[in-house]
């Protein structure tokens, strides 16, 4: 982004006139002369109009960046300069989203304390007409922007579909011309950096820390991919990226998750603590998914990111409760959590109700949630 304060600044004694005015410019870095406005075009032409109509011109602020970011540094100091007018070229240079730009005109605009004005649309906001207008035309010029972005990906994406590389190049790697045609880049190794990749994994597979390996390499001065240092998350990425991790390897097991995440909820009900519900779990010969054994932590974080209602029927929900609390909750009490848990009754209804429960709880409906269990264990197979 560049910033020209004292380029913009305009000399107050130059322009006489009551009221002032600051200037906003913008252009995105792929258009600075591109239909006519340029940041010198819009410039000239937001001097040009306050001159004709009397405005004392404070300052104009400019930004370099896309009309659909909001958190934009020049029009966040035009918007803060005590000024009766905001003068810009068009619409579309305060915002190119519609959103924004309705944030923007209820924030500085609707109350009348400041007006906007569009040179070339000449257009004033404080009719209903002319909002209406600067919405239509905002539909367009939001619509531009995106099928610009579109653009842009497809672009992208025919570069990389022909071998070519688009973008910054990974550590370990430069990008050159290509042979075939100098227009697009391709990826060859960074002697230098390959170097470092080679002592990096050589450290990980030795087992030193991730921090150990990045303090050593900070301390050595060795430049990182990104950053002034190198940090424990460069470390790990690189690890990651290159393929060098080794998972755990997965536990051939005779039980399914669900048994073990209902046999946890089981033990959890009859008030067992966590590392009590480890010690049984690895008594009875259950084993987790990776690792030797349970543990209270992998029990913990196991359960809490268990939704109760994906592995309980209804029946087995109102059981779970009743165990927990140690008292039989009323029937229409059950109806409202049965509810309030998103469970279905037989015909497929949010809403329980107490005689519903009832038999829920006798067992009549067993049968009928078991068969839906199955059916969807079969289209998640599927999928």
């Amino acid at each position: 982004m560049r910033n020209h304060h004292d380029r913009n600044n305009v000399p107050s004694g130059q322009i006489s006139g009551t009221r002032t005015a600051v200037g906003y410019i913008r252009v995105s870095t792929d258009m600075q002369a591109a239909d006519g406005l340029s940041l010198d075009a819009q410039r000239a032409a937001i001097k040009s109009y306050c001159e004709s109509v009397g405005l004392r011109l404070l300052q104009i602020h400019e930004d370099v960046e896309s009309g659909g970011r909001a958190d934009r540094k020049g029009l966040a100091r035009a918007l803060a300069t005590k000024a009766d007018v905001v003068v810009v070229l068009k619409f579309d240079r305060l915002s190119r989203s519609i959103k924004h730009f309705c944030d923007l005109y209820e924030t500085h605009f609707a109350d009348g304390t400041k007006e906007l004005v569009a040179i070339r649309e000449a257009i004033r906001l404080d009719s209903a007409l002319g909002r209406a207008l600067v919405s239509i035309l905002l539909v367009f010029a939001q619509m531009e922007r995106e099928a610009c972005g579109e653009r842009v990906k497809e672009a992208i994406g025919h570069i990389r579909g022909n071998g070519y590389h688009f973008g910054k190049a990974p550590y370990g790697s430069k990008a050159v011309p290509s042979p075939n045609n100098p227009r697009y880049r391709i990826l060859i190794d960074d002697p230098a950096e390959q170097v470092i990749l080679a002592r990096i994994k050589s450290m990980i597979e030795a087992r030193v820390s991730y921090r150990k390996i990045a303090d050593q390499l900070t301390a050595e001065k060795i430049p990182p991919p990104q950053g002034a240092s190198w940090t424990v998350s460069v470390i790990y990425n690189l690890n990651i990226r290159k393929g060098w991790h080794v998972c755990k390897p997965v536990n051939q097991r005779s039980h399914s998750d669900e048994e073990v995440k209902l046999k946890m909820h089981e033990l959890r009900d009859r008030g067992t603590t966590y590392q009590g519900i480890a010690n049984i779990l690895n008594e009875l010969g259950y084993l987790p998914y990776k690792g030797r054994k349970f543990t209270e932590s992998n029990v913990y974080q196991l359960m809490a990111n268990t939704k109760e209602t994906s592995i309980l029927t209804p029946r087995k929900y109102c059981e779970s409760l009743i165990l927990r609390t140690g008292s039989r909750p009323s029937y229409p009490q059950l109806a409202k959590l049965l509810s309030e848990a998103g469970y279905l009754t037989p015909r497929g209804n949010s809403h329980w109700w107490p005689a519903q429960v009832q038999q829920l709880l006798l067992g009549r409906y067993d049968q009928f949630y078991a068969k839906r269990k199955r059916t969807q264990d079969r289209q998640e197979h599927l999928e």
